[in-house]
């Protein structure tokens, strides 16, 4: 009998906790915060090749997905309004050759550096958990181009778009744990050698980015 009560209380407890309000543990206006963790890259790519002749009829190319370490650099105008900058790992996904070209195989490679910054606006659903959703732009930086099949390969710095959206649970005044999937629209051009013949592209990446990790308030 001992034994059922005392786990009734346990419950009983664990679920006060759980509901009780949490005060102080909400974002405050004119608050900064750090956000790390992981990333996966799942690209929606194709492209479209051409030659000094005119586009290949069929040829396209498909980017391979990616993980990598993230860090986000937030501020909070309001306790709901947010900016974000993030930053990345620079990945190194490959660019294979597909349709009327694919015994290319892999054209190259290339190391470049995202950066996205969204603003957005914050939910709350329960005490501790928070739906976030924003909207940005995403600059891709490449820092290094690696060659395949295609030499002389040089892909070219862009711009793009993004939306986001995500689940923060907060666990403590500063410390908070986060879910976020962010959808870009990035396309860059490139150009290179393929044989002996001069080739150009605009090779679309469009990734949707997945990521989990900690958060920590600066107070």
């Amino acid at each position: 009998m001992m034994m059922w009560i005392r786990r009734v209380a346990l419950a009983t407890v664990i679920a006060l906790g759980l509901s009780w309000p949490v005060m102080g543990y909400a974002d405050d206006q004119g608050e900064w915060y750090a956000r790390a963790g992981a990333l996966e890259a799942l690209y929606h790519s194709d492209a479209e090749i051409a030659t000094p002749e005119g586009v290949i009829t069929g040829a396209s190319a498909k980017v391979s997905n990616n993980t990598t370490a993230i860090i986000e650099l937030g501020y909070d105008f309001t306790p709901r309004a947010f900016a974000m900058l993030m930053v990345g790992v620079p990945p190194r996904p490959r660019i294979t050759a597909t349709g009327s070209i694919a015994e290319a195989g892999e054209l190259g490679a290339v190391t470049y550096g995202p950066a996205v910054l969204t603003g957005g606006f914050r939910l709350p659903i329960a005490n501790r958990l928070q739906f976030y959703a924003g909207t940005g732009v995403v600059y891709a930086i490449i820092l290094r181009n690696h060659d395949a099949t295609i030499s002389n390969l040089d892909v070219h710095n862009h711009f793009g778009y993004a939306i986001q959206t995500g689940l923060e649970y907060t666990l403590s005044p500063r410390w908070a744990i986060y879910a976020d999937v962010k959808q870009l629209w990035l396309s860059v051009d490139a150009t290179g050698v393929l044989g002996d013949i001069p080739v150009a592209a605009k090779l679309r990446l469009n990734p949707t980015l997945l990521s989990f990790g900690g958060k920590f308030r600066l107070h």
